[in-house]
């Protein structure tokens, strides 16, 4: 077990964890918990692959183990294309020539360690609420750790997963018919309160986002310096928190440099409610045309297609956003698309669609100036190689029920649709 507390970011009140906790228990705005461990400097750990290289800084408090590891490179090709100086690649998929040995091809398999490791065993359920990469990742970790789960998906994802055969049948999937990831995070969240289960909690569980900041501490031990700027597209935005959590923790560790890097955020138009925000100059997310909660839209990414991130909760999107100087961004379907064919002719690699939007919003940012060509740049490909590592992933979701997105938010005939899964 990992020596660390919790502390609400608006109340400063700390917890000593029980692995479930979520929020701070004091009435006032919504506010993340964020870990405070008692190392105060990075340890690394050189037995220790992928995120337990850094278990120091990871909230561990059950039997867990890595599921693959990022790789951390300069690509010649890209630095030239670009124009660039220094950049630097952070590629959390599956590419084992270059080092990188994710099983399931995304950075939710650096989540899945992090997160299995604070979860108590005590026979409950975990819920998992996923748009697609962090069913199969959670998904599979899981399986792997005899960890029983539920993963509640909207419905179109369904036919999209592919699944390793001997993770299928161990493995139960609940759809929202005609839903969104929202409405995917609302049915979650209702089922995690039925006796038996226990909802993981996205970006409000710190081991999620302390998974995800590994990435960040890898990239800091290869380069011996916090980057100028770090570059990664978002969804939910718990990558970004977490990246930026994790440079405070260098910071202070006083060996990586003292400024922070300036997060340069890039959403798949046209669901880029955190772009709209930011650029209005709003605390709290928009409401209009532009954002439509609720209402699916077609993206090169689905799995950015989060129309309600944690933004203005204290702690999350607007706060590091504002510490860092922050810009958010847009990249549409068809830059997205041409930025995963570059990157794939130029280093023979295929990119997952979210990597291709963070790679297309990179270039709008060198083109635009809001990114100079010669600073030091950490470019986060959340997936890819995903056609290397599911070879033979035939087998189709166990889906044990369906439920009709007008149900969320009616208890009674809700818990009632669920009780085939309790």
């Amino acid at each position: 077990m990992t020596a660390y507390t919790l502390r609400c970011q608006e109340c400063g009140r700390s917890y000593d964890d029980d692995g479930l906790r979520l929020a701070c228990d004091q009435p006032h705005e919504p506010s993340l918990l964020r870990t405070e461990y008692a190392a105060r400097t990075l340890a690394v750990d050189p037995a220790g692959e992928g995120a337990m290289r850094y278990a120091g800084w990871l909230p561990l408090r059950s039997p867990t183990r890595a599921f693959g590891a990022p790789a951390i490179f300069q690509s010649a090709a890209l630095n030239r294309e670009l124009g660039m100086a220094d950049l630097w690649i952070a590629f959390s998929g599956y590419w084992p020539q270059r080092g990188a040995t994710l099983q399931t091809g995304t950075f939710k398999d650096i989540e899945a360690t992090a997160v299995l490791g604070r979860l108590p065993r005590g026979g409950e359920r975990l819920v998992i609420a996923s748009a697609g990469n962090t069913a199969l990742a959670l998904a599979s970790a899981c399986a792997q750790l005899e960890v029983p789960v539920v993963v509640v998906v909207p419905e179109p994802v369904v036919s999209r997963l592919r699944l390793p055969a001997s993770v299928a049948e161990r493995i139960a999937f609940v759809t929202v018919a005609g839903g969104t990831y929202d409405d995917a995070i609302v049915l979650a969240k209702d089922l995690g309160g039925v006796e038996g289960f226990v909802f993981e909690g996205g970006v409000a569980n710190v081991a999620r986002r302390d998974g995800i900041a590994t990435v960040l501490y890898a990239a800091a031990e290869m380069m011996g310096r916090l980057p100028a700027v770090y570059a990664q597209a978002i969804g939910s935005g718990a990558g970004a928190i977490a990246a930026y959590e994790a440079a405070l923790r260098l910071r202070d560790d006083g060996r990586f440099g003292c400024d922070l890097p300036r997060l340069v955020l890039v959403q798949n138009a046209p669901a880029a409610p955190v772009y709209d925000a930011w650029r209005a100059g709003s605390r709290t997310l928009l409401t209009g045309p532009a954002t439509r909660p609720g209402e699916p839209v077609a993206l090169e990414a689905t799995v950015l297609g989060v129309q309600a991130p944690p933004y203005a909760v204290v702690g999350g999107l607007w706060d590091a956003l504002q510490a860092c100087d922050g810009h958010v961004l847009t990249a549409e379907n068809a830059e997205a698309r041409a930025a995963r064919e570059w990157f794939a002719e130029l280093e023979g690699i295929d990119l997952e669609p979210a990597a291709g939007v963070a790679l297309a919003g990179l270039r709008r940012a060198l083109a635009d100036g809001s990114v100079a060509a010669d600073a030091c740049v950490l470019l986060h490909l959340t997936g890819g190689g995903r056609r290397g590592c599911e070879a033979g992933w035939t087998a189709a979701p166990r889906v044990v029920a369906t439920i009709a997105r007008d149900l969320l938010g009616d208890t009674a005939r809700l818990r009632e649709a669920l009780a085939s899964v309790a």
